[in-house]
């Protein structure tokens, strides 16, 4: 706010006189009063205009302080994110050795199964032969007595046969089997047999 005059120039401002005018000194006390009141005036406004500038110094201090709080701030909020993306891309990396270890685990584990099963088929397979072999040794031991338990039958049946019927020759117990017929030979052993 700007003034035309000042505190100074309102008290020592003079008036012209005339016949019927103002009495001096009323107009000087007056004067001095308004002056006064300017003074005050101007004195409060230089205050607050001071105060208004150390307020505006403190707010654009307040503000660089608030931008660089803020710097700090997104700084600090940036590092945590990295670390925070490190850590993740950290877990996910472990997680996945993890995984791959676990499958190779698996794998292995499978593969030895596997060799397991393939030793165990051929044992399985060594014996199964073994035990064919040892049971066809044995039916073909069981098939070898009852022909030679047959063929003495036949050979005691063919020289009873013989004697009674005066055979020239004694008659082959071989062939005498091949001639008869199965339930034939069967009756015809039990007989000879029993004698």
């Amino acid at each position: 706010m700007a003034y035309k005059f000042s505190p100074l120039q309102v008290r020592n401002q003079e008036f012209t006189k005339a016949i019927r005018g103002y009495k001096p000194e009323e107009v000087r006390q007056f004067l001095t009063r308004v002056a006064d009141f300017i003074n005050d005036l101007l004195h409060e406004n230089r205050r607050l205009t001071n105060e208004v500038e150390s307020l505006k110094r403190r707010i654009v201090e307040l503000e660089q302080s608030s931008n660089s709080l803020k710097e700090m701030v997104d700084q600090s909020a940036q590092k945590i994110m990295n670390l925070a993306r490190q850590k993740a891309d950290e877990l996910i990396a472990e997680a996945e050795n993890k995984a791959q270890l676990m499958l190779k685990e698996a794998s292995l584990a499978v593969e030895k199964k596997r060799e397991e099963l393939y030793e165990l088929t051929g044992i399985y397979e060594a014996y199964k032969r073994q035990l064919l072999f040892v049971l066809k040794g044995m039916i073909s031991s069981v098939q070898k007595f009852e022909e030679s338990v047959e063929m003495r039958g036949a050979k005691k049946a063919t020289e009873k046969l013989g004697a009674k019927i005066g055979a020239l020759r004694p008659l082959d117990p071989i062939t005498a089997l091949k001639n008869t017929t199965h339930r034939r030979r069967k009756a015809f052993f039990e007989k000879a047999g029993e004698e």
